[in-house]
């Protein structure tokens, strides 16, 4: 449903990742479903716009100069992006930010086209862009110290949007659950269950199970068949695959799990999906 470009790095153990997204070849317009992930997500709008941003149940307008900035654990989707739509998108992991700035980790952002802004705030948002094409522009050299570059550079992003965008989070999630989600994105299309996931983080399954709702609203395996479902509806919607490929290729045990994880999560079964 999207394509990034070529641009894309990974560099300091995997720690962050930046896309440059050109859809101005693209004929029909973006659709990413909600979904949520434990990085802090940056996305600036070059050229383009008159796409929908969804997180946590509000809608955001976005045209050329806006910034969306998702944090850790926000559901968010894309929905109705334009097909000229020119965008840099900056992923920035927990592991990152407890290295390079800790004192950023319990820091909430709140940056988006419908927040009204002071000059100060205004300025800082100029900055912003002005970092994130440096990204862009560093991304594609390849001398010695570029990392350190990067690094340098996206602790500015921090930087600047702490001071002017910045609010103490009080909502926090425990190294148990933030472990798991990240380990249920990489491993969902492998056999998991309650047991094993508790198992990894030396904790009876109820207790767990309650601390995951309590943190996220969801109960783990509610969680485990999300991020199948998101994946599943992938591959039923942009590459056209079918309901048993689909199933087993996302970790579902048979097309009727498929199915209910699908209804749960977009009100659709697999074939209603593909015919939509």
């Amino acid at each position: 449903m999207y394509e990034y470009e070529n641009v894309s790095v990974e560099w300091a153990d995997n720690t962050v990742r930046f896309d440059y997204v050109d859809r101005t070849d693209e004929r029909v317009p973006l659709d990413i479903p909600e979904h949520w992930h434990e990085e802090l997500e940056i996305n600036y709008t070059i050229t383009g716009g008159n796409r929908e941003y969804v997180i946590d149940g509000e809608t955001e307008q976005m045209a050329a100069g806006d910034f969306v900035v998702v944090n850790p654990f926000e559901v968010h989707g894309v929905h109705r992006a334009s097909r000229d739509t020119k965008s840099l998108l900056l992923l920035i992991s927990r592991q990152f930010i407890e290295k390079f700035g800790p004192r950023l980790g319990n820091i909430r952002f709140i940056l988006k086209p419908s927040i009204f802004m002071s000059a100060e705030q205004q300025q800082a948002k100029a900055k912003l862009a002005d970092l994130m094409l440096s990204v862009w522009q560093i991304t594609k050299t390849n001398h010695e110290f570029r990392d350190d570059e990067l690094i340098g550079v996206i602790l500015q992003i921090l930087s600047v949007m702490a001071s002017h965008f910045g609010i103490e989070n009080k909502h926090t999630v425990t190294d148990n659950v933030a472990d798991t989600i990240a380990y249920v994105q990489r491993m969902y299309a492998s056999e998991l269950s309650l047991e094993l996931l508790a198992d990894r983080v030396h904790l009876s399954t109820a207790y767990f199970d309650r601390c995951f709702k309590k943190q996220t609203g969801y109960s783990v395996m509610q969680y485990v068949n999300k991020v199948r479902s998101m994946h599943a509806y992938q591959l039923l919607t942009v590459h056209h695959k079918g309901a048993t490929f689909t199933a087993t290729a996302v970790g579902f045990p048979s097309t009727q799990a498929l199915n209910r994880g699908l209804k749960n999560n977009f009100g659709l079964t697999a074939t209603a999906l593909k015919n939509s």
